[in-house]
């Protein structure tokens, strides 16, 4: 597998070779891909949140989850 820094020599490569015209749908899509990344990391900024609960409080959510989202269905 290609070390980070030669992906992106490689990329700089190709982006010198792109014509002028073609320049605001690259960054259009690099813009897109920024928003993605940004997304998952605030996901996955969860990721392990409920590593430490208490084993009858994740029982008690998890046996009562049907219930706790239909009540909160109908409150809205």
């Amino acid at each position: 597998m290609k070390a980070d820094t030669q992906i992106r020599q490689q990329i700089f490569r190709k982006i010198r070779r792109i014509p002028s015209e073609e320049l605001n749908d690259l960054n259009d899509y690099l813009s897109k891909l920024e928003q993605t990344s940004d997304k998952s990391s605030k996901t996955l900024s969860f990721a392990g949140s409920w590593n430490n609960i208490d084993e009858s409080a994740f029982e008690e959510l998890t046996e009562n989850l049907i219930s706790n989202r239909n009540k909160n269905y109908r409150k809205n």
